[in-house]
């Protein structure tokens, strides 16, 4: 990772996610999937037990806003979509953000969304970010494989189209856009979920360390 920008205080890291990146008093609180239930029922117990959380912690940083919001796409009109500018607008809402993650594009492959909308909303979303938040670094992370679990699952999502073409327009996004690529789907390492795509403790644990192998921590 380049050197991030010397600071006298603590970096400030924002977040902009699906329904993997949410936590109950912590992400908008109509659209949290790691609710009391789903917390009990994957062990992500704590917001500590979470990927983002745990990336925070290694940079000794601190939280500015997370905007994650389950069953959001990048694509759509919608004040849900990753794109809008109200969500965008939302995570300088603590103070303007040093470090902006990026974890969204799932909710596209498992709703199939055509993979030219999905490209052009993706490059909407950055041109954006980039436009508000000029002095930030902005960090896209591919989509990694979720292991399916042993047994029945509370939660289906099941896309026609392979997850990788979407980690390949997120890709080429972010060269295009000139901003930073956390390449999580490179290792092919699938992460430890409850139904194939939301990850438990220890997915939770595996995602958060692909992440730091990206930023070099």
């Amino acid at each position: 990772m380049e050197k991030v920008l010397q600071k006298e205080r603590k970096l400030r890291i924002s977040i902009l996610g699906d329904s993997i990146s949410t936590f109950a008093g912590y992400t908008p609180k109509d659209s949290v999937f790691y609710d009391s239930y789903v917390q009990w029922e994957t062990g992500v117990k704590t917001v500590e037990d979470t990927w983002w959380m745990q990336v925070i912690r290694a940079f000794d940083a601190e939280l500015g806003i997370n905007n994650s919001v389950a069953g959001s796409m990048v694509s759509g009109n919608l004040s849900t979509s990753a794109m809008a500018e109200e969500r965008i607008q939302a995570l300088g809402e603590n103070g303007l953000p040093d470090l902006i993650l990026v974890s969204a594009g799932c909710n596209d492959w498992g709703f199939c969304v055509l993979p030219e909308e999905f490209e052009s909303a993706y490059q909407t979303m950055l041109c954006r970010l980039k436009n508000t938040y000029p002095y930030a670094q902005i960090w896209c992370c591919t989509l990694p494989e979720g292991k399916e679990p042993e047994g029945e699952v509370f939660f289906n999502i099941d896309g026609t189209i392979s997850k990788r073409i979407y980690s390949d327009i997120i890709r080429d996004c972010v060269q295009k856009a000139e901003v930073h690529l956390a390449d999580l789907e490179k290792y092919q390492e699938e992460y430890e979920t409850v139904d194939g795509v939301h990850p438990n403790k220890e997915g939770m644990k595996m995602l958060a360390g692909l992440w730091m192998k990206e930023l070099a921590l």
